[in-house]
């Protein structure tokens, strides 16, 4: 499981990184591998055990600070020695001791007098050397001039073994551990590298087969902060925003079909009625103008609720489909419910039921901002819902307005039946009718409160109902208010 902080880095980051490592980490390896062949190399010339090739028994091997430092210390006094004072290459005193501390770490000397050869080392191949045949060693030319004018030369020929069997020994060994490093550091980058984007993006696939084969419910969650989380997340919210969608599709297929079912069985009624009422009229059972103007108004009343189902189904689709325009104005909600229940109290349909408005505050304004026609409908269909549950002798019906720091509170309370309280949920949505057997006339056409509902929520507020079975009903609104500033604006 990948780390809080790796699964944060971008990926830019991790192949900028793992492309510094695949330089970093062979080097780093390399040196190591280098310094430890080393060490042990010098540690085999330190313990002496490094032979001299077969048939050059003369020059052992020596150890590393004689090998490299000594001789060049003595190679720089032979140089001055030649260049100062040549008459010592004729001095066997000089020539023997000088031999002898060579020949510790596997050199030897050939003096030479133009083609002449005065003294060389046992096991040293004079003619050879002088000739410029080398061989296995590693040969310094020290030329010099005799007091009789005649050129010598002094060659100091150094083992070259050591350096060889070094190279032969370690350098392939070196090289393989070079290229093993490059291969293991490249192949445990690559696979961490790889297996960072690949995981995650076979996660991505199989969500991705999920929703192709129509499975919305299995959630993604890459747990990644990089390139690839967000895409992750982005796939994320876009397979919740399709569930949403598919689901809004497919309710709305359900509401489509309920809307169709709702709307003929609520025309099919009165139709049945006006198909009635025009046989009667045509068969002559109507023998009389008052049985006459029994049908026919009884044909005008079916008529109008049809035309007021039209209506409302109209209206509802209108403010479900977000197309229904809004004429916003600053409304003295207080003057306003006043007004609405001077109305209610002369309507015909109200005759006999006491219609009350209450309001703590006397006569000070309360504004707000609403669209009144809009608003008087949704108070208006509250009113329609109370008066088909409710008897008119001895009907009540209370408009109550309340005062609250940014909201105001409308509450239209009525003595009715009330609701039953497995209805209380539901008593907002469309078609729902407490009354389940569809009686037309009581239970409306099922779309007056869910209409009330979509206009408050239009006016950025909220509708609640509350029961108690037998003792009355309370629907009441939220609304927000407009709130006076101390310059007399409105916020």
């Amino acid at each position: 499981m990948e780390g809080k902080g790796v699964s944060r880095m971008s990926i830019r980051t991790k192949l900028l990184l793992s492309y510094i490592a695949m330089i970093v980490v062979p080097l780093v390896l390399f040196g190591i591998s280098v310094a430890l062949t080393a060490s042990l190399f010098f540690r085999d010339f330190d313990r002496g055990k490094l032979s001299a090739p077969e048939g050059n028994k003369r020059f052992p091997a020596a150890a590393v600070g004689q090998w490299f430092g000594e001789r060049e210390e003595i190679l720089s006094g032979l140089k001055f020695v030649a260049r100062y004072d040549p008459a010592l290459m004729d001095d066997p005193t000089f020539v023997k001791e000088t031999e002898d501390r060579l020949s510790e770490f596997g050199a030897g000397i050939v003096i030479a007098y133009g083609q002449e050869t005065k003294h060389y080392s046992p096991g040293l191949d004079a003619t050879a050397l002088l000739n410029g045949n080398k061989g296995a060693y590693s040969v310094e030319e020290i030329d010099f001039r005799l007091k009789d004018g005649s050129e010598g030369r002094l060659l100091v020929a150094s083992d070259g073994e050591p350096a060889q069997s070094f190279f032969r020994k370690f350098v392939p060994t070196i090289m393989l551990i070079l290229f093993g490093a490059l291969a293991l550091t490249n192949g445990l980058l690559t696979y961490l590298v790889s297996r960072s984007i690949i995981k995650p993006l076979n996660a991505l696939r199989k969500a991705t087969e999920n929703i192709r084969e129509g499975n919305l419910e299995h959630p993604l969650d890459l747990g990644r902060k990089d390139e690839i989380g967000q895409l992750g997340a982005a796939f994320e919210e876009m397979r919740i925003r399709l569930k949403q969608s598919i689901g809004v599709q497919l309710q709305l297929e359900e509401n489509r079909k309920q809307l169709l079912a709702n709307i003929s069985h609520d025309l099919k009624t009165p139709i049945a009625a006006i198909q009635g009422c025009v046989d009667c009229l045509r068969d002559g059972v109507a023998d009389s103008e008052e049985k006459r103007d029994k049908y026919v108004g009884m044909i005008g009343k079916k008529t109008s609720d049809m035309d007021r189902l039209i209506e409302e189904l109209t209206l509802f689709s209108t403010l479900d489909m977000k197309k229904l325009i809004f004429h916003w104005e600053k409304i003295d909600v207080n003057r306003y419910l006043e007004q609405t229940a001077e109305e209610l109290r002369l309507d015909p349909r109200l005759s006999g039921i006491q219609v009350n408005y209450q309001y703590a505050g006397g006569t000070a304004p309360i504004y707000i901002h609403a669209d009144r026609r809009k608003l008087q409908r949704a108070l208006l269909n509250v009113v329609d819902n109370s008066l088909k549950h409710m008897d008119n002798a001895g009907g009540r019906l209370d408009i109550i307005l309340q005062d609250g720091e940014a909201n105001i509170l409308i509450t239209i309370a009525d003595n009715g039946e009330g609701i039953p309280e497995e209805a209380m949920p539901y008593i907002f949505q469309k078609f729902y009718r407490a009354d389940r057997s569809r009686n037309s006339g009581t239970g409306g056409s099922g779309l007056g409160l869910a209409i009330v509902k979509q206009i408050i929520e239009e006016h950025g507020g909220e509708a609640g109902v509350r029961s108690t079975g037998d003792k009355g009903t309370e629907i009441a609104f939220k609304l927000p208010k407009l709130i006076q500033d101390r310059d007399g604006g409105d916020e």
